[in-house]
């Protein structure tokens, strides 16, 4: 139940939202980007790649469960002996000495944020190994160039390996497949972005790459004060300007691209140096989403053109159906996940069964 408190805060909330919504009216540009207009689209057989996991922490364990599917769709070759699917699950008994029998070591557990971080690098691992099957599977059916694999989240969150403290701490055996598992990732995805096969789709951007391009400040006693806005944001109130986005109704197409420039020295090695980011709408009014890709597709609208073109075939609702089924499938819920460790006698406590009474 919602007690007064509890309102007084969320109108609090709202009307710093309003004001702050406000605010952004007040900025201005030194910068300028170009929405180019498409509504075209191109056949291609697209491969929704997704997973997700859940995970419980017992008063002396931490249990996980990790799911994938990668889904083909054709207009016209049944694809459905190329749907793959994974999963990965363990457990790791926390503050507990493990001992490795043939080594005569003890090596304790990391600790729970890290197992959160390994949680997500799995995850990864399984998606890009499983959109990997599935091309190589539709391959056999159809030309790669007519083939687009659509991975659920951005290029950047991908890529980095975020053990490498952990990699000279006493846990180094314990984090030396998670190494290898990235080199993996990284060699499927190189493989993959060679022939613009593979396409990373976001639903939720806070980022701020287009502040370097739009350069956005709000004027204080004749100054400009340069600020930070969130892409998304930032290009709505630019084209609404502009007039592009008539009535602030976004316009199916994509903007501009920027491309990052890869700063660490472990993916330089791996001879990984630009990740390519733009926006598109793929149906009028439509949502926003930022769409990378690896290397560097600055000066080739026609070729950003093209994956828009194939993406929109398959977003008849303004969002790749291929993501969306992907999504559904692999979803697994926290209650599933209770439901199954009770029907196999995975019975520990908690130390929360006082409050299930």
């Amino acid at each position: 139940m919602a007690t007064p408190d509890i309102i007084e805060r969320v109108e609090l909330i709202r009307n710093k939202i309003n004001e702050l919504m406000l605010r952004f009216l007040e900025i201005d540009f030194d910068g300028e980007l170009e929405w180019h207009r498409e509504d075209a689209s191109q056949n291609n057989v697209a491969i929704g790649v997704d997973s997700s996991y859940t995970s419980r922490i017992f008063k002396f364990a931490y249990l996980y469960l990790v799911r994938g599917v990668a889904i083909p769709y054709s207009s016209s070759t049944d694809l459905r002996s190329c749907l793959v699917s994974d999963s990965d699950g363990d457990v790791h008994f926390l503050a507990v000495p493990g001992v490795d029998a043939e080594k005569g070591f003890r090596s304790p557990s990391p600790p729970i944020r890290e197992l959160k971080k390994i949680l997500s690098h799995k995850s990864k691992d399984i998606e890009i190994e499983l959109g990997y099957k599935a091309y190589l599977c539709v391959n056999d059916f159809v030309d790669e160039e007519d083939i687009i694999i659509l991975m659920d989240g951005s290029g950047r969150g991908f890529l980095p390996y975020r053990f490498k403290k952990e990699d000279e701490s006493s846990l180094q055996e314990f984090y030396k497949p998670l190494k290898e598992s990235w080199r993996r990732r990284i060699s499927i995805i190189k493989e993959l972005s060679r022939e613009n096969n593979l396409i990373f789709i976001s639903k939720t951007q806070t980022r701020t790459y287009y502040n370097q391009k739009l350069m956005p400040y709000i004027s204080h006693e004749d100054k400009k004060i340069n600020i930070l806005v969130p892409d998304v944001i930032l290009i709505d109130e630019y084209f609404r300007r502009k007039d592009v986005f008539k009535e602030s109704v976004r316009e199916p197409g994509f903007s501009d691209p920027v491309v990052y420039n890869v700063r660490e020295k472990i993916l330089e090695d791996e001879d990984i140096k630009h990740v390519t980011i733009f926006y598109a709408v793929f149906r009028r009014g439509g949502g926003m989403y930022q769409i990378s890709l690896v290397g560097d597709y600055a000066n080739k609208t026609d070729l950003l053109r093209e994956i828009f073109r194939k993406i929109m075939f398959w977003s008849p609702g303004g969002y790749p159906e291929p993501l969306r089924e992907a999504h559904h499938m692999a979803k697994i819920s926290y209650k599933d996940f209770q439901k199954l460790l009770y029907i196999y006698g995975i019975n520990l406590e908690t130390g929360r069964e006082v409050l299930e009474l």
